[in-house]
C-alpha cells in the first residue's frame, strides 16, 4: 500500500506526510552527510544515503506533486561544523525541493550551522512554522502544543519491533499518529530509530504528554500497513 488517507491527512510509504488542502509535503531527519561523519570517526560507509533521499523525493514529486515541501528538522548530520559531502548534498537536496515546491526548513538539534548554507539560497532557517490547523516543530525541545492545532514533530526516530512465535524478529520505521500530535519516521536509511515498544522517548514533548499512537510502519516491499494502537502492542507484551 502506497498511502493510508487518515482524512484531511495522509501518510505515505516514502516517509512523507501529505495535506491535500495545502498540496504540503513534510519529511524529517535526513541526517545528510552521514557517511562522511562516521569516516571521520574510523567508520566507513557505503555513500548510499543522498541517492537514497533523492530517490524518495522523485517517487514523492512523480505521486504528488506537492506545491510545498516542509523539512521538518535534522537536514544535516554533523552538530559542529559542515562537513564537505554534508555541503554538497544539503545543496543539491535544497536545490532539487526549492526549483520545485516553497521550500519551509525547520531547525532541528543536528542544524546548528545550517543557517550558513541556506543563506546562500535566501531560504530562512525557522524554529516552527503553522499553516491553517497544522504546527510543524523538530521536537527536540519541550513546549507546550497549541491548542485547536495538529503538531507534527520528527526527532523522535520512531521504530517497532515485531516477533513472531520463535522470537524472530523484524524492525520497520514508522509512523506514531494521534489526532493532535503526529510524529515522522526519520528519513534517513541509516536511522535505525527508537524501538517505542521498549524504550523511552527521547523528544521532552513525548516524555512529558502521553498520546495513544496509532502505529503505521513502513516496508520497502509491503509499503505502508497499520500496526494497531500503541497501548495495545504494550499489553500484549
Amino acid at each position: 500500500m502506497d498511502e493510508i488517507n487518515l482524512g484531511r491527512i495522509t501518510l505515505t510509504r516514502y516517509f512523507m506526510l501529505y495535506i491535500e488542502e495545502y498540496e504540503l509535503a513534510a519529511m524529517a531527519d535526513f541526517h545528510l552527510g552521514y557517511e562522511d561523519v562516521m569516516a571521520s570517526q574510523g567508520l566507513f560507509l557505503p555513500r548510499i544515503q543522498r541517492d537514497y533521499i533523492m530517490k524518495l523525493l522523485d517517487k514523492i514529486y512523480e505521486k504528488y506533486d506537492p506545491k510545498m515541501f516542509i523539512v521538518d528538522g535534522d537536514l544535516k548530520h554533523e552538530f559542529s561544523k559542515n562537513m564537505p559531502q554534508e555541503w554538497k548534498e544539503i545543496e543539491e537536496v535544497v536545490d532539487y525541493l526549492s526549483d520545485k515546491s516553497q521550500l519551509i526548513v525547520i531547525r532541528g538539534n543536528h542544524d546548528n550551522f545550517l543557517k550558513s548554507i541556506l543563506k546562500r539560497r535566501g531560504i530562512e532557517l525557522l524554529d516552527d512554522f503553522t499553516i491553517g490547523d497544522y504546527h510543524f516543530l523538530h521536537g527536540h525541545k519541550y513546549c507546550e502544543l497549541p491548542e485547536n492545532k495538529v503538531t507534527i514533530i520528527g526527532h523522535e526516530h520512531p521504530s517497532v519491533t515485531l516477533r513472531d512465535d520463535i522470537f524472530a524478529t523484524v524492525k520497520f520505521p514508522c509512523f506514531l499518529y494521534s489526532p493532535n500530535l503526529i510524529v515522522l519516521p526519520a528519513a534517513s536509511i541509516y536511522a535505525s530509530g527508537t524501538d517505542v515498544t521498549k524504550s523511552d522517548y527521547i523528544s521532552p514533548i513525548l516524555q512529558k504528554n502521553r498520546f495513544d499512537f496509532n502505529i503505521f510502519g513502513i516496508d520497502e516491499k509491503m509499503g505502508i500497513f497499520p500496526l494497531g494502537k500503541l497501548s495495545s502492542i504494550l499489553q500484549e507484551r
